[in-house]
Formats: C-alpha cells, structure tokens, sequence
C-alpha cells in the first residue's frame, strides 16, 4: 500500500479539506464503513445467548473482533474488554481497584496527563485518603527519571500516558513500568494517542491496565474503546457495572459473575463499533505500523522546520525521535481560536484550546494551543499549504 496515495482513495474527505485534527479524532477509511454497514445491514442482532443465526453470527464477529484487538496490543482474547472509550476505560480501573487502597496509599503521575488519565486518581485520592505525586518534567514533556524512580518508591498505583496530546512528547513508559513493577505497584497505559500510530505492546511496556480508543489511531468509529485488564487482576478487580451479560448464575440471596471478559461487559455492548475497530485495525496493520509511524515523523520534521523559519514558537521535545505526530504552537497575539478560524477559512482543520491539558498549560503559562495532528492519510504538501498559511498570517500581523 502506498503512503498516503493509495489511503486517500479510502477517505474521501481528505480531497475536500487538509484534515489535522486527529489526534481528536481520525477520518475513517471506507473498509470499516463497510465491514459496520455489513453487520447493520446483513446479520443485526444482539450478541451472545441467541439462538437464532444471526445472533449466532453477529456474536462471531464481535468475539473476532475482540481477538484483531487482542493480536494488536500482544494480549490475550480475554484480556480484552470493550467500552466506550479512553475515559470510560480508566474511570473503570479507579473504580474497580478502588476496594485495594487505604488512607495513605501512594499513586504516582504525571503533570503532563490529559484529564481522563487524571481526574480518575484525584477522585480516588480525595474519597481515600490516598497521596497523588507527580513526577517532574520540563517545559517540553520531558519526564525526569531519576524523580520518577524516587517518586514511584513504595507506590500502590502508577499511570501514565504513553504520548502527550497536547505536547505530543513520548514518554519512557517501558522504563517506567519496570520501575512499577520492582516496587509491585499497578501500572496503568493510557494509550489514546499510541495506538494506531506506533507499536503497543503490553508485554512490553509492563501495563497491568491500558487504555486506548477506537477512533483515534486506529481509524475506527466514535463510541468504542478498549480496556486491556492483565489476567493476573482478573480476581482482585470488581466489575464496577453488574447485570446483563456479566453473570453466571443468580437467586434472590445474590449472584455469581462469569468468567472475564464477560463480566466486566454489562449489557448489550457496542457490536457495530467493536466490528468497525476490527476493521480499522486490519487496516492499518495492512498499511504497517513502521510505515505509519515514518510518514509522521517526516511531517512532524518538516513541521518544526517551517515554524522555527517562520519564528513561531511551538511546544514539546526537541528531540523529534521523542516526537508524536502532534505539533501545538500559538502566534501571538492571536487567540488560539483565531488562528484555528483562520485555517478553517483556508480549509485547514486544526484543534485549539488547552486540550483537556490544563495543568500543562498553566505549567507553560499560556491559555491554550493550537495544534495539528497527524495521521498517515496526510502529506507533506499538505503541511506546506498549511506553512504557507501561517507565512501570510505572520507577515500580515508584522505589516
């Protein structure tokens, strides 16, 4: 498959806009559409327990698609639990974990973390008494990791996000997760803006728990995420939602649950989702994942080259090897909006605001960014149009 010719032929959208929104979310490629109209339109029943064979095959294609995402992040079928999204699967883990914690119980973070990877460990340190530390870093991302390792000294809990959405750095979340491990503490990935866009594997990064959508990275539809529990928690973690689906038996002096991934899938789940994420993830795997992460480097190169030539100050490591596709920059004395206006005007689709980052941007002292985000889909003539944009806007506030 050629990169991004042949892609743009899936996504007919990228021939009427230079889309570079997606790390809120990605276009979706004709294939998944596809694959969720198949399942809407061939075979729509509910999953599980039916008889009947479209129960019988809409149930086949749900379980296969939980094993395309289990093969994806290296884990096991039953590792995988579908939800919502990035924010659903992290407020689960607080929640399912949180009968393990007592007052005084350390969990350890960053300040770079987007607030679904954050708000969840305030909750849980305000309602138990639990200590919430946060490990050092600069203006760029960059962790610290001799704090890190002093910091997660005797911690219950560590989470953290495999790649900043607001500064794009990617964090050492190998080298932070054996760190957890040698203090036996829980480790949590969110990987909302890793996945689909660079290797995932649990094995390796250490993850007891990540966390990623499905219409982010990997290109499928709104309303479908993952939650990868390791089976070692199977036991120790509560299904924070019971009911439909989730049990084994039940009498009128209580119930017993059945066995994972079931029980932590309360009632009917998102099967055209789960189906259409299959779908997204086939396709990028048949893209290459070596490849997808090449063509954004290159963008994110020729990125930081234009605005350092157009002297316009832009966030986030240095170091491009430590770069995401996601480059965020202000042109003052523009308001972040007014220059995302702007770009829409030229038909450049961007994001601004702080990014549901908001430590981050008070930790730079700034109200917000604007920020384009990259997928395989984009070229690098789209990002000289976009340059030249931002040449004429400069120019004109210089004039």
């Amino acid at each position: 498959m050629k990169v991004p010719d042949d892609i743009r032929k899936d996504i007919p959208l990228t021939n009427e806009v230079i889309y570079f929104d997606n790390t809120a979310t990605s276009l979706t490629p004709k294939p998944v559409i596809d694959a969720m109209d198949e399942y809407y339109l061939r075979y729509r029943a509910n999953v599980h327990r039916g008889v009947h064979r479209l129960s019988q095959m809409a149930t086949h294609k749900y379980e296969e698609s939980r094993k395309v995402v289990a093969d994806f992040i290296n884990a096991k079928f039953e590792e995988i639990v579908f939800t919502k999204n990035t924010s659903e699967s992290l407020n689960l883990v607080a929640l399912g974990l949180e009968h393990l914690f007592k007052p005084g119980d350390k969990i350890v973070t960053t300040p770079y973390e987007h607030h679904s990877d954050l708000l969840p460990w305030q909750r849980l340190a305000q309602k138990k008494g639990l200590r919430l530390e946060f490990i050092e870093g600069d203006n760029e991302g960059n962790l610290d990791l001799s704090d890190a390792e002093k910091k997660i000294r005797g911690a219950k809990l560590v989470a953290v996000q495999h790649v900043s959405n607001a500064l794009g750095v990617i964090h050492e979340v190998e080298e932070l997760g054996k760190l957890a491990k040698e203090e036996r503490a829980i480790f949590v990935v969110d990987a909302a803006q890793s996945a689909g866009h660079m290797e995932v594997d649990v094995k390796k990064l250490h993850a007891d728990f990540l966390a990623f959508s499905g219409h982010k990275g990997p290109m499928g539809p709104t309303g479908i995420g993952v939650l990868y529990i390791n089976e070692e928690f199977f036991d120790v973690f509560e299904p924070p939602l019971i009911g439909g689906g989730t049990i084994e038996d039940v009498d009128l002096d209580g119930y017993k649950l059945t066995e994972p991934p079931e029980r932590f899938e309360a009632g009917t789940p998102n099967i055209g989702g789960a189906i259409g994420l299959a779908a997204g993830i086939k396709y990028i795997e048949r893209i290459g994942i070596e490849k997808i992460e090449r063509q954004e480097r290159k963008l994110v190169k020729r990125t930081v080259e234009g605005l350092n030539e157009l002297e316009i100050q832009w966030y986030g490591p240095r170091n491009l090897k430590k770069h995401a596709g996601v480059v965020s920059f202000n042109v003052p004395p523009l308001h972040p909006h007014d220059v995302a206006a702007i770009l829409d005007e030229n038909n450049i689709m961007v994001r601004s605001g702080h990014h549901c980052a908001l430590p981050v941007m008070k930790k730079l002292g700034i109200n917000g960014t604007v920020r384009a985000s990259f997928h395989v889909y984009n070229s690098v003539e789209e990002v000289e149009t976009f340059l030249g944009v931002l040449e004429d806007l400069t120019g004109g506030l210089k004039g």
